[in-house]
């Protein structure tokens, strides 16, 4: 009887309830993702992550006929609620409306909502929307201009190129071939002159091409590999730690096209993917040239770092540009069941020179030399609303590392995850993205544990715990170091438009600092409060209003906050939309700064760190001229009180003000 009365209320509010699924919406949801992900990570390529989401945006699942493999593709879904949504499939049949996933166990509301931007709810029995996807293509150009002119622009010039941030590409997606072309410019870079007399600085391209009914996949030009739980091979988007404490698993997810602008960390060459019944198995090679810094050592050619910035515009960066090649091939084979899969994977580098670090304690176990390989052996295996996960990995350094965790549901209303981790300080892998507190997949040991407590029917309460341990000196630390990291958060839904959370977090770990007569660690400890509301006055008219604290302390004492309200606007009929800011800040100093996230253009983010004493406004927007002309546009300004300057080195500008213009067209057919 509940299934028939879903069922008769489905009908009636399927229409309703999807018309309820805007930008606003999936934008809310990604918002405090990506800004947790940047503020920890500036160099976090969300752009990819982006990429992929508005793939699947464009080309939606059909949730009656998806795979797992496929729902492992939306980040947001964790193991349990995937098999939750399976297991009711089986049962029950056809899933008609989205009123009707509520039956499911794990999903709420705002799950229900974020779904419903990348799920259409199609015929079981339907031929798969796969064959008969109508072919498109996307032309996306890009322009981000600084009006203040900073001091490497200044005559005598020591930038090469103009002030523009100039980009450009072109998307075409069909039934069986995904291809792309990815052309970008920094501000300071040349174009049509210079070092980059053939155009753009940086040119990226890809193609895809589904066989055998889409069940095997060849790659062309420029990818990613992503095996396991990260150990071996993980690139582009990561999630680690924040408030989403479900999603610490990472999905096996093979091998992906790449189209982002992180101009260092993907593989170009060729790879292909093929699926033998409940095999699959992934092969890649790639060659290609990236940053460095390349010296003499004895009279022998060697490189001593690597460069990731990827930008090009004064002499020395220049002659780092692709300096170096590097040879990666690899392997992966893995065998899936209903809730179990095992894998393997196996990958080895051949970098053209050999690399000879500086010599400092903190580099003593980092790898040197021209070749090392990978090896590791990954697992997943769900048992009722338990879900076990881990993988076990090898470095030819003579390193080893193992991950494993759990994701738990006992109650209805508690979700669990735990995740140790026992990376020695010899293991190494050039491709790892693992769960770690460093950028680096080296020396880390660590237990973390997450809950997410539903107490009443309005209210969420998110918290973890993170214990970790080097056993050998880092780059910030004058000796082997313990540390913990801390988070809660609570939400509360005021209203159907209205909701409010609370967070408060707190880090504490040893930092280099001088001593006596020595260096010496001393605990550097960093706490965040903050209180967040979101509301709409009406299906046009949406606010977000936030205030936070953060606490600093180290060798000095600093403490900071900022306040910011937001007002958005959008159409009847999502033609126009914006959002304007007004915010104040106040820090006493970089190291107690505030970072807040910004709405920007599409496939664009911003989440910029906010010191000193100042305000900061913007206003960005979107426009459909017609069915196939989107417009974007962003005007920004900061202005610093009591200061004279911004910025250091060649990146700084005389006066108090810095303001940005960004404007973006997309045109698709």
């Amino acid at each position: 009887m509940k299934r028939v009365v879903f069922l008769l209320l489905g009908v009636v509010l399927t229409s309703v309830a999807m018309g309820q699924t805007t930008d606003f919406d999936f934008q809310t949801e990604l918002e405090d993702l990506v800004e947790t992900l940047l503020a920890e990570d500036e160099n976090a390529d969300v752009e990819q992550l982006m990429n992929e989401l508005q793939l699947l945006q464009d080309r939606p699942l059909n949730i009656n006929q998806t795979s797992r493999e496929d729902f492992e593709r939306l980040y947001f879904l964790s193991a349990l609620q995937i098999d939750h949504l399976l297991t009711y499939r089986e049962q029950y049949g056809q899933i008609y409306s989205p009123f009707e996933l509520s039956s499911i166990e794990g999903f709420d509301p705002r799950l229900i909502q974020l779904l419903q931007a990348f799920v259409y709810f199609g015929d079981m029995d339907a031929k798969p929307q796969a064959f008969r996807f109508r072919p498109r293509q996307e032309i996306l150009i890009r322009s981000i201009r600084l009006l203040e002119e900073q001091k490497g622009f200044q005559e005598p010039a020591k930038y090469e190129g103009s002030p523009e941030k100039l980009y450009v590409r072109y998307r075409f997606t069909s039934s069986q071939v995904n291809a792309g072309l990815t052309a970008e410019k920094d501000a300071g870079e040349s174009f049509l002159s210079g070092s980059n007399p053939g155009g753009f600085d940086y040119y990226s391209a890809f193609v895809n091409v589904g066989l055998g009914r889409g069940k095997h996949q060849l790659f062309l030009g420029d990818y990613l590999v992503r095996f396991g739980q990260g150990l071996t091979a993980w690139q582009g988007f990561a999630l680690s730690k924040s408030a989403e404490v479900g999603r610490v698993a990472k999905f096996n997810q093979g091998i992906r096209s790449y189209s982002s602008t992180d101009e260092n960390n993907y593989l170009r060459g060729a790879a292909a993917s093929l699926s033998l019944g409940q095999f699959e198995w992934n092969t890649f090679f790639s060659y290609k040239n990236f940053d460095a810094n390349r010296d003499s050592i004895d009279e022998v050619a060697v490189f001593t770092s690597f460069q990731s910035s990827g930008l090009h515009r004064t002499a020395s960066e220049i002659e780092d540009k692709n300096s170096v090649a590097a040879m990666t091939a690899g392997t992966s084979l893995s065998y899936a069941a209903e809730r179990f899969s095992i894998g393997f994977s196996g990958i080895h580098f051949q970098y053209e020179l050999p690399l000879q670090r500086q010599l400092a304690s903190y580099n003593l176990f980092l790898f040197e030399g021209e070749q090392i390989s990978n090896l590791g052996l990954n697992y997943q295996w769900g048992i009722n609303r338990y879900y076990f996960f881990g993988e076990a990995a090898w470095a030819s350094t003579n390193g080893l590392a193992t991950i494993h965790g759990v994701h738990a549901s006992p109650a209805d209303q508690l979700e669990l995850s735990m995740i140790y981790r026992n990376i020695s300080k010899k293991y190494n892998a050039p491709l790892a993205g693992a769960f770690t507190e460093g950028s680096q997949v080296n020396d880390e040991y660590g237990f973390y544990v997450g809950a997410t407590v539903r107490p009443a029917a309005k209210l969420s309460l998110r918290m973890y715990a993170d214990f970790f341990e080097h056993r050998w000196v880092k780059y910030t630390t004058a000796a082997p170091s313990k540390g913990r990291e801390y988070l809660i958060q609570a939400a509360y839904k005021l209203s159907d438009r209205w909701d409010v959370y609370s967070r408060y977090f707190y880090e504490c770990k040893p930092v280099r600092a001088n001593g006596e007569f020595t260096k010496i660690n001393l605990n550097q400890i960093r706490q965040k409060q903050r209180v967040h509301v979101n509301g709409a006055f009406s299906d046009r008219f949406f606010v977000k209003s936030r205030v936070e604290w953060t606490w600093y302390e180290h060798e000095q004492l600093s403490a900071g906050w900022m306040v910011f309200q937001d007002v958005g606007y959008q159409s009847a009929q999502n033609t126009t939309s914006w959002w304007l800011r007004l915010a104040y800040f106040n820090t006493d100093d970089y190291d107690a700064r505030v970072y807040a996230y910004e709405n920007d253009l599409l496939y664009q983010f911003s989440v910029p760190a906010f010191y000193g004493k100042g305000l900061r406004s913007y206003l960005s927007g979107k426009v459909k001229i017609c069915e196939k002309l989107d417009v974007w546009m962003k005007a920004s300004r900061s202005w610093f009180i009591d200061a004279e300057s911004i910025g250091s080195g060649y990146s700084q500008i005389e006066g108090n003000q810095r303001t940005e213009v960004k404007f973006q067209l997309r045109f698709k057919f």
